[in-house]
């Protein structure tokens, strides 16, 4: 009993004698993994800072067009004698610049007709009736003269015609186109060859079947500028 006992005194003993390990079990130095949060940065929405052409309304003003040329000049003439049905003379503006028959008179001796004021366009033809008849419709035609013609009835066989600027038909300064057919040596002509719109001795030569006399070119200054034109 007194061996058991000393024994366990023993043990006792020794445990509490037990030295202490100063190295013992050191846990390993805690890492701190430091981290790093980025700082939230918002998406960059690259917004486009350039702002699209600005497209400006012009505002020059476009002048209409204008039907006179820069320069033009009127040349109103006549154009076609008509003498099968109802007799008829046209008309024809054949400048470059707008023009009126305000002041013209038509010419056949010794009768005179001082012409309505019309305006025309270049290229524009007006019909004068050369009797007492009616003028048809015609194309191109922008206006016909209402009053019956004092010139009385003109004959297919022979006559004449001119075109003054004014009412002085002895004046070579006045008169500014001429046509004879038939025959040469007409009141007029003697006029419009000092004014040098027509040849000594010249006439339109007329077949019996005539339907009209027409200016082929311009200016109609001799017999060769003018047409006869026929139907059967």
């Amino acid at each position: 009993m007194r061996k058991t006992l000393a024994l366990v005194l023993l043990l006792l003993a020794g445990g509490c004698s037990t030295p202490t390990d100063t190295t013992g079990t050191t846990e390993p130095p805690t890492t701190v993994v430091a981290t790093t949060t980025a700082p939230s940065v918002a998406p960059s929405t690259t917004t486009s800072t350039t702002a699209p052409p600005t497209t400006e309304a012009s505002s020059t003003t476009v002048e209409p067009t204008t039907t006179i040329v820069a320069g033009g000049m009127p040349a109103i003439r006549l154009d076609e004698i008509v003498f099968a049905g109802d007799p008829y003379l046209i008309i024809t503006n054949r400048g470059n610049g707008v023009g009126s028959t305000s002041g013209l008179f038509i010419c056949r001796f010794p009768d005179y007709y001082e012409l309505p004021a019309i305006e025309l366009k270049p290229g524009e033809r007006m019909a004068v009736p050369l009797g007492e008849g009616e003028v048809p419709d015609l194309i191109g035609v922008v206006a016909t003269v209402d009053v019956r013609s004092p010139l009385g009835p003109v004959s297919a066989t022979e006559g004449e015609l001119g075109l003054y600027s004014r009412n002085e038909f002895n004046s070579e300064d006045a008169i500014i186109d001429y046509v004879e057919w038939g025959s040469p040596g007409h009141a007029r002509s003697g006029v419009a060859i000092a004014a040098g719109i027509w040849v000594v001795g010249g006439f339109v030569e007329v077949p019996p079947e005539l339907l009209a006399i027409v200016a082929q070119a311009f200016p109609t200054d001799s017999p060769e500028d003018w047409l006869a034109e026929i139907g059967g």
